[in-house]
């Protein structure tokens, strides 16, 4: 447990909200009211699913202070009546609502300066409206930070709020569990002591307390709780708080999908970055790494500096970049941060290459020098003096959906840009696929690459943009991961597109062979299968070396990527998967090999037994017991197995053994009905296992191989296994003779079909006392 920052949540207190932010809340009632009015252009149904879609559900009737001619005003403050304004995730919840009000009055055109009105309310309260209509921004009536004075931040604390939001905001796009694969009250354990952090429920008193009841019992708070709850000082509190989750985040015993933590720790850096910090490695745990947040190198001295530093002086190069031998750049998460803060839309900022990188297209890209801090960079502009309209409107595009998915860790970002549009800054990345072609062929690698590429485009097509110019070149490995560019001849979301020669026939668009076929014919009207079309051309590229023909699907001859280039490239686009995801399931279908099932593996087990394997019983017994619920393994196969072979590995565990004849009493007849013999079987089979436990002393394995032979036993009153079990009765002595006549008093059904041994002097007293009293049919007492 990190015990400084234990000690860090111990010293914090709960902050009370000012009088005024508990009535009017941190969005003013006046902003809410303006939301209210242009509620009456919706109906009634759709204000409600608004508001439920973002878990909000109305007060009723008797308790509404709000009267209105209007029922669907009413309807609307049913709902934002339920909203505690003061509370920051109710808040965040309710701007998602609001943002929903705003898409829609966009989508259908409504007439008036609403967005104006919307727009001045809610920068009134600190808030900003996007182009996608999204709310951004800090609320103005915000409480105060934890342990400081008002409006000030919490001492040593350089991470802005805006970065924390970012972070949490990668976090969430990308649908990451937080707690990774442990439980949340196990990985907070990690870092915070719950029982010293109070609840935010009254009926409790520690935060364990709380978290137990609202996440695993009610299950009302959000998966995403933790970023808004005060006592853990993530949105607001120490830098050190923040990076010490962080790298829990991605700890080894937290995460294991290597590919996963890569991603997520180039997304922390490039946001850390622009207020100096970075999450870097600092141990290894069974050789993975373990990180660390750190102060950037000078980023301390690097803020204080002013805006108008020296300018250093530039590198121009006469040659131009070799794929082989790329020339080395600053890794771009430490790029990115300054030259963004620096960024002013200057041209005469950057010092560029006298050559261009050989590119293509309708731009050239140079790599560059940022003056005012000396990042190394790529910048692309236009050609042509001056450039055509469409070649502007393509940089445009390119420009706006740079910034859209800005934050993605599989996207270029945007780091400035000319306001006119002639040329943008982007990191300088290593290299691209096409460069990598040898290594791509290679399995993992290709995966690898897919994964990002379907990471990315699953966002780019959520929000409606499709890119239809996928292909090696404009795949580039930035800091270590890929990333998609080049975004020039992208389809907007439907309604946005103002091209009005958006509908010519014939043009094609794309890269020959990359390019499905439908965008010749009319690219406006293209889907996402228009990106799939390209993805599968770019698996035949990289699995058979050749490059693919115009129209003519790459599908390699052999080999588990035939399916899913020959599925991906269908010439009908209604034949190829409808989702990048449902590609991507595909892929894993055909490159993953299965995990055996359990009585495949089994089966293999049995043979190795009895091929005299000294491990393989151990193994059985191991596979059995995580397949507690699987009734074919253990009455199709364990039950064929005789006991015999099996009782040594199950003494060796004997608390493994117990839940393995748990199960094989609790499965018969569960996946058919039962028939005697079945029946006749499972109870021998128990009642040997149970002599093993009597000769080894293990009296816990004893009784639940007793409890379950007895209820068979007394439900259906099998002769031949009675038989058996009188005579075994008459042999018990000892702590043995004790736990089999509590297991009878438990089961006085199974303890009447022995009542011809209750006069017998040859049975111990326990067992002929446990016999007589169900065959007398007396009070039975389960319990003793």
């Amino acid at each position: 447990m990190n015990t400084a920052n234990v000690r860090c949540c111990r010293q914090e207190k709960p902050y009370r909200l000012s009088t005024s932010i508990r009535r009017e809340g941190l969005v003013s009632p006046t902003t809410r009211s303006t939301f209210r009015k242009l509620a009456t252009n919706l109906t009634v149904r759709t204000i409600a699913e608004v508001w439920q879609s973002h878990n909000f559900a109305p007060i009723p009737d008797d308790e509404m202070r709000y009267t209105d001619t209007s029922v669907r005003r009413t309807t609307f403050e049913s709902y934002a009546a339920a909203v505690d304004w003061s509370d920051r995730a109710h808040v965040s919840r309710a701007l998602r609502a609001f943002e929903d009000i705003i898409r829609t009055g966009k989508r259908e055109g409504w007439t008036g300066s609403w967005l104006d009105e919307v727009t001045a309310k809610l920068e009134q309260d600190g808030l900003v409206i996007d182009e996608h209509g999204r709310i951004t921004g800090v609320p103005m009536r915000a409480a105060p930070p934890l342990d400081t004075p008002t409006g000030s931040r919490p001492r040593g604390s350089r991470i802005s709020e805006v970065t924390r939001r970012r972070i949490f905001d990668l976090l969430r796009r990308q649908g990451t569990n937080w707690s990774g694969g442990l439980d949340e009250i196990a990985f907070l354990m990690r870092l915070y002591d719950l029982q010293a952090l109070p609840s935010t429920d009254s009926r409790f008193t520690t935060a364990e307390r709380d978290i137990v009841q609202h996440r695993y019992n009610n299950q009302d708070w959000e998966d995403d709780w933790i970023y808004d709850d005060a006592r853990f000082a993530l949105t607001q509190g120490p830098d050190e708080t923040l990076l010490g989750f962080l790298a829990e985040v991605i700890h080894p015993a937290v995460r294991t999908d290597t590919t996963e933590v890569q991603q997520l720790l180039a997304g922390f850096n490039e946001a850390l970055a622009r207020d100096g910090y970075a999450l870097v490695q600092r141990a290894t745990i069974s050789g993975f790494p373990v990180y660390e947040g750190r102060p950037l190198p000078d980023a301390g001295s690097e803020r204080r500096q002013p805006a108008r530093r020296e300018v250093q002086p530039s590198r121009h190069l006469s040659a131009v970049r070799e794929p082989t031998a790329p020339i080395p750049a600053k890794p771009a998460s430490h790029v990115t941060a300054p030259v963004r803060e620096f960024a002013r839309s200057e041209r005469k900022d950057y010092a560029c290459d006298r050559l261009p990188i050989p590119h293509g297209g309708q731009a050239d890209v140079f790599r560059a020098t940022h003056k005012p801090t000396g990042a190394t960079v790529a910048l692309k502009q236009l050609r042509g003096r001056p450039p055509a309209e469409r070649q502007i409107a393509r940089m445009r595009r390119e420009i706006v959906v740079g910034r859209h998915l800005d934050g993605h860790p599989h996207a270029m970002p945007v780091l400035d840009a000319d306001p006119n549009h002639r040329w943008f800054v982007m990191p300088y990345a290593e290299t691209t696929a096409e460069h990598c072609r040898p290594e791509l062929s290679e399995l993992p690698a290709l995966r690898a690459l897919l994964d990002a590429l379907c990471s990315v485009l699953t966002s780019a097509h959520e929000s409606g943009w499709i890119h239809r110019d996928i292909k090696p070149a404009n795949i580039l490995r930035l800091d270590g991961r890929w990333v998609l560019a080049d975004w020039g001849i992208v389809r907007r979301p439907r309604g946005q597109t103002t091209d009005p020669q958006r509908t010519r026939v014939g043009v094609r668009f794309g890269t020959d062979g990359f390019a499905a076929p439908e965008l010749a014919q009319d690219a406006h009207a293209a889907t996402q299968a228009a990106d799939i079309y390209s993805i599968g051309q770019l698996i035949g590229w990289a699995v058979t070396g050749d490059m693919p023909q115009i129209n003519l699907p790459l599908i390699p001859k052999s080999g588990p990527w035939r399916t899913v280039v020959r599925a991906a490239t269908q010439r009908d686009p209604a034949h190829r998967p409808a989702t990048v995801q449902e590609l991507q399931r595909l892929i894993v279908q055909e490159t993953e090999t299965p995990p055996q099932p359990p009585l495949l593996q089994a089966e293999e087990l049995i043979k190795s037994i009895g091929a005299g394997s000294s491990v393989a019983a151990h193994e059985l017994v191991a596979l059995a017991a995580a397949h507690t619920d699987d009734a074919p393994l253990y009455c199709d196969l364990l039950l064929t197995l005789p006991p015999a072979n099996l009782a040594p590995a199950l003494l060796a565990g004997p608390g493994q053994a117990a839940e393995v004849v748990r199960a094989m009493a609790t499965l018969v007849g569960t996946h058919r009905p039962p028939e005697r013999g079945e029946v006749d079987a499972v109870i021998m089979w128990l009642m040997n296992i149970a002599q093993a436990a009597v000769d080894a002393g293990e009296l816990d394995l004893l009784e639940e191989c007793c409890n379950g032979a007895f209820e068979w036993d007394g439900d259906w009153d099998q002769w031949i296994p009675q038989r058996h079990i009188a005579d075994w009765l008459l042999t018990l002595t000892g702590d043995s003779a004790s736990s089999v006549a509590a297991a009878l008093r438990r089961h006085p059904a199974c303890a009447a079909h022995f009542s011809h041994l209750a006069g017998t002097f040859r049975i111990d007293h326990r067992i002929q006392a446990a016999i007589g009293v169900a065959t007398e049919g007396q009070p039975q007492n389960p319990a003793v």
